[in-house]
């Protein structure tokens, strides 16, 4: 594992579980944003539009 992917691994630990923590357990807006992270990434990676 390169040290960017324990990076990008850990960031993403955290955001994980502070939504444990969050006040109204916001844990389904949470894990949107990190799909759509991922999913704008690859969109981007591969030069199509998103939506």
């Amino acid at each position: 594992m390169t040290t960017l992917e324990k990076v990008a691994m850990g960031i993403i630990g955290i955001g994980m579980a502070t939504t444990l923590v969050l006040p109204g357990r916001q844990t389904g807006r949470v894990i949107d944003a990190i799909r759509g992270l991922f999913t704008g990434s690859l969109a981007t990676a591969m030069n199509v539009p998103r939506r």
